[in-house]
C-alpha cells in the first residue's frame, strides 16, 4: 500500500465516525491548551533563570576575594589549590583580562592573551642556563595538562627571580584538540607592560 492509498482509506473511514463535538470547540480546546502550556514553559524557564541570577549572586558577591576557590565563569576556572598551586582549567577562549586580572590577584605574575598570538610587550625569559634547563623550570612552575586537556597548574613559588608566564591561544582552529584550540604557556621577563610586575 502507498501514500496515496492509505489516504484514501484514511478519508473513506473519517465519513464513518460519527462526532458530536463542534470542529470550532476542537480547535479552541487545542489552542488554550498550547497557550497553558507555553505560559506554564516561559513560567518555569523565568524561574529557572532567577534560580540561577539568585545563585550566582550569592556565590560571587561582588566583591568577592580574588583568591576564592572554586569560583568559576563558564570560559574558564581558577580555583586555589594547598600548597600554593593554583588550577587553571580554559574552556573557550573568552575574557582574557579577566583571566589575567583573577591570576594576578592570585600571585601569578601572568598575560594571558587569547588572538592567536603572544603579548608583544613580553619578551622570553633570559635566565641562567640554556634553553633545555628554562624549559626543565617552565615544567616546575606549570604542571599539567590534567584532565580536561585545556587544564594545568601553577605553582608561583616555583617561577625563577624576574620571570613571570605568559599564557595565549597558540591555534584559533585546532582540529584534533578538545574545544577547536590549543593553549601555549612560556616563561617571560617579568615587567609592568607584560606581567603587570
Amino acid at each position: 500500500m502507498n501514500d496515496s492509498e492509505l489516504i484514501t482509506v484514511l478519508r473513506e473511514q473519517r465519513d464513518k465516525v460519527p462526532m458530536t463535538t463542534p470542529v470550532e470547540h476542537v480547535i479552541s480546546r487545542g489552542r488554550a491548551v498550547r497557550t497553558r502550556r507555553r505560559v506554564s514553559g516561559v513560567a518555569a524557564v523565568a524561574g529557572a533563570a532567577t534560580a540561577v541570577a539568585v545563585g550566582v549572586a550569592l556565590a560571587l558577591p561582588a566583591s568577592h576575594p580574588p583568591t576564592r576557590p572554586g569560583a568559576q565563569l563558564a570560559a574558564w576556572t581558577v580555583v586555589r589549590q594547598g600548597g600554593g598551586g593554583v588550577r587553571v582549567t580554559i574552556n573557550e577562549l573568552r575574557d582574557p583580562a579577566g583571566l589575567q586580572a583573577r591570576l594576578r590577584a592570585d600571585g601569578v605574575p601572568v598575560s594571558v592573551t587569547f588572538s592567536g598570538h603572544p603579548n608583544p610587550a613580553c619578551s622570553g625569559y633570559s635566565g641562567e642556563g640554556d634553553q633545555r634547563q628554562r624549559r626543565h623550570r617552565l615544567g616546575s612552575v606549570v604542571t599539567g595538562p590534567v584532565s580536561p586537556r585545556h587544564a594545568m597548574i601553577i605553582h608561583p613559588g616555583a617561577l625563577p627571580s624576574g620571570a613571570g608566564l605568559q599564557i595565549f591561544s597558540s591555534f584559533r582552529h585546532y582540529p584534533g584538540q578538545r574545544g577547536g584550540f590549543a593553549v601555549a604557556v612560556s616563561l617571560v621577563q617579568a615587567s609592568q607592560r607584560c606581567t603587570g610586575s
